[in-house]
């Protein structure tokens, strides 16, 4: 017999206590999960439901968002016959969304919708973790973008210590996000701690094991099966900062290895990925003052050793974001160096698979540096940053293009100094 792929909720509307709450079949649901393939009937026919209309969100109550309406219809008046609201889900869907009632707060719970990481499916989601907060208050929380819907972030979970100047550039396959290293509470204190995240789900932050040394502000990269981070800042030493790069094998834990060395000690490193190579992009190392690079330098992912020249970028610059599909890079802001160092609002990139000079690709609609870079097949993310106070602010461009970058919402707090970000399908795993 054929699966059934349409189904009904019933709901009511009940005070338990706490306030008006929706009732799916008779019982109290803060969350319930939705299957793509599926359409679903939120059945408002019962007169409870007067004054109380359900829709979807991508944040609860719709708070700082719009309301999600792809694949949605509705009929009716809630609290009389032929009243409903139905979601069609796909695997275009976003992953997690909320009902609520659009006239009263605290009325609804979240929708989880399991994903099969099709291309199709995950370039959805985007996750940022950690930061400074309010100028020297690091954060543990976890924020989630969801890239089809567009729109400010959700609550994922929590770190499993605040921190800011995590290895920026994806470090995550398909299925599991890593948070590696960075600067604890302080001052200065830096670890080496990388916590891992399971990308379907929600939920805090678990130990994985170590990197090979206490540094913040490395460049990140990753393939399906390995990532790892090279250089960083360490607070001691003549210079300040690291050549060391290390690795992890993603689907286990455990401590990192020794993969090999970038050409020079530099921190605040952009790094990203295709599925072969990881590209580490420009760089600061401090000898009494600031002194910017812009060297670009490539590793082979499957292998260990040190670094090859791939070119150079448009000017000496550090702590810019990246993003990358499986055949273009981008570096995206920064503080560059022509001049008095500036936040800066280019774009440029690269083709991976060569090697090269970078070029422009054009503007960020905010100047940025220290955000948080985050990437899928189609767009380039940047969260947060100093811009050049702390924002919450969130941009995107379209990877295989050129042009400037467009506003897509805001994160849950302002954020900067480099929290680190996921994804599960940037452009390492394509």
């Amino acid at each position: 017999m054929a699966r059934a792929t349409t189904f009904t909720y019933n709901v009511t509307v009940v005070n338990p206590g706490s306030g008006n709450k929706y009732y799916m079949d008779g019982i109290l649901q803060s969350y319930i999960t939705l299957f793509p393939g599926c359409t679903y009937e939120f059945n408002q026919d019962d007169s409870s439901n007067s004054g109380h209309p359900l829709r979807f969100a991508t944040a609860a109550d719709a708070a700082g968002s719009t309301e999600y309406t792809t694949g949605v219809t509705t009929s009716g008046t809630p609290g009389s016959a032929t009243a409903w609201t139905k979601i069609e889900v796909t695997s275009d869907t976003a992953y997690l969304l909320y009902f609520y009632c659009t006239n009263h707060s605290g009325m609804g719970g979240e929708i989880n919708i399991p994903p099969n990481f099709s291309i199709s499916n995950s370039n959805d989601r985007i996750i940022a973790g950690g930061g400074d907060t309010a100028g020297g208050s690091f954060s543990n929380t976890i924020d989630i973008v969801q890239v089809r819907s567009k729109g400010n972030a959700s609550d994922y979970g929590d770190l499993s210590l605040g921190r800011q100047g995590l290895a920026n550039g994806c470090i995550s396959s398909t299925t599991r996000g890593l948070f590696y290293a960075g600067d604890d509470s302080g001052p200065a204190t830096y670890v080496d701690t990388i916590d891992f995240i399971t990308m379907a789900t929600t939920g805090n932050a678990t130990d994985f094991g170590n990197a090979t040394a206490d540094d913040s502000g490395g460049g990140g990269f990753s393939n399906a099966t390995r990532g790892g981070r090279g250089g960083g800042f360490t607070g001691t030493g003549n210079p300040f900062g690291s050549n060391i790069i290390d690795y992890v094998t993603i689907a286990t834990t455990g401590n990192a290895s020794d993969f090999g060395d970038l050409s020079s000690v530099r921190y605040s490193v952009s790094g990203l990925s295709s599925p072969t190579r990881g590209v580490f992009g420009g760089g600061a190392v401090y000898t009494g003052s600031t002194v910017h690079t812009n060297i670009m330098e490539y590793i082979t992912i499957a292998s260990t050793g040190n670094v090859t020249d791939f070119g150079n970028l448009l000017d000496a610059a550090d702590n810019m974001l990246s993003a990358s599909s499986a055949t273009r890079g981008l570096y995206l802001g920064g503080i560059a160096s022509s001049g008095a160092p500036a936040v800066q609002n280019v774009i440029q990139y690269i083709t991976i698979a060569s090697t090269g000079n970078a070029q422009d690709f054009g503007d960020l609609a905010t100047a940025v540096r220290s955000g948080g870079p985050g990437s899928n097949s189609i767009s380039g993310i940047t969260m947060g940053g100093f811009a050049p106070s702390l924002s919450n602010i969130i941009q995107e461009v379209t990877i295989a293009t050129t042009g400037n970058a467009a506003d897509f919402g805001d994160l849950t707090q302002t954020r900067a100094d480099n929290p680190g970000t996921v994804s599960p399908n940037h452009g390492g795993l394509q």
